[in-house]
């Protein structure tokens, strides 16, 4: 009973240290998928619904400090679909390079709820089932998120996230009409952390 209970006490106290030292000074690759959500009906100007659609990516993240983290995050939407009236008129592709900030509210936790906001930059393509692609200007707008890291090791994180991103309109490139890149995205993935000195 004694061993068992040793044993038992052992393994509690070397999963507290694998969460314990948190993400400071550490890299971490990131890799999510999900769906983007546009906020604007009109998506394209002049169009009346616009549709959700699958969106993938992935980046960087590092932690400083004890509670805040960077991230650099690429979000890449293959295919929102837009109508007009009753019928569909053609896709939008959307890529949004994002840079960020999060606060960490439980970094040294095995489960850390994060808030972050940061800068986006904006930028795609409209296909036109009747006249062809154009390209969409890029815009520059922001963003604010909401987001779960569950430590299943030390360097393994399931990560879950919800996300606002808020942008003025772009040009459609030959033609006079913007597009609306407001939406909301709801991502799940998976962080690989290195550790804090990968290359000694």
């Amino acid at each position: 009973m004694r061993l068992i209970t040793s044993l038992l006490m052992g393994l509690l106290l070397l999963t507290s240290n694998v969460f314990a030292a948190g993400i400071d000074g550490r890299i971490g690759l990131t890799g999510k998928l999900g769906f983007q959500m546009p906020l604007q009906d009109d998506l394209i100007s002049g169009t009346t619904k616009s549709g959700t659609g699958f969106a993938a990516g992935g980046g960087l993240i590092y932690g400083f400090g004890s509670n805040f983290a960077a991230e650099l995050d690429i979000t890449h939407a293959p295919s929102l679909s837009v109508e007009n009236g009753s019928g569909k008129v053609g896709d939008v592709t959307l890529t949004d390079f994002s840079l960020g900030l999060q606060y960490r509210f439980t970094p040294d936790r095995q489960l850390v709820p994060y808030l972050g906001a940061g800068v986006d930059f904006i930028q795609g393509s409209f296909t036109n089932k009747y006249n062809g692609k154009f390209d969409l200007s890029w815009t520059t707008g922001g963003h604010v998120s909401a987001g779960v890291d569950y430590f299943v090791t030390r360097g393994i994180a399931l990560t879950a996230e919800l996300k606002g991103v808020f942008a003025p309109t772009g040009d459609l490139k030959s033609t006079a009409n913007e597009y609306d890149p407001t939406s909301f995205l709801g991502m799940v993935g998976v962080r690989l952390f290195l550790p804090e000195h990968p290359f000694d």
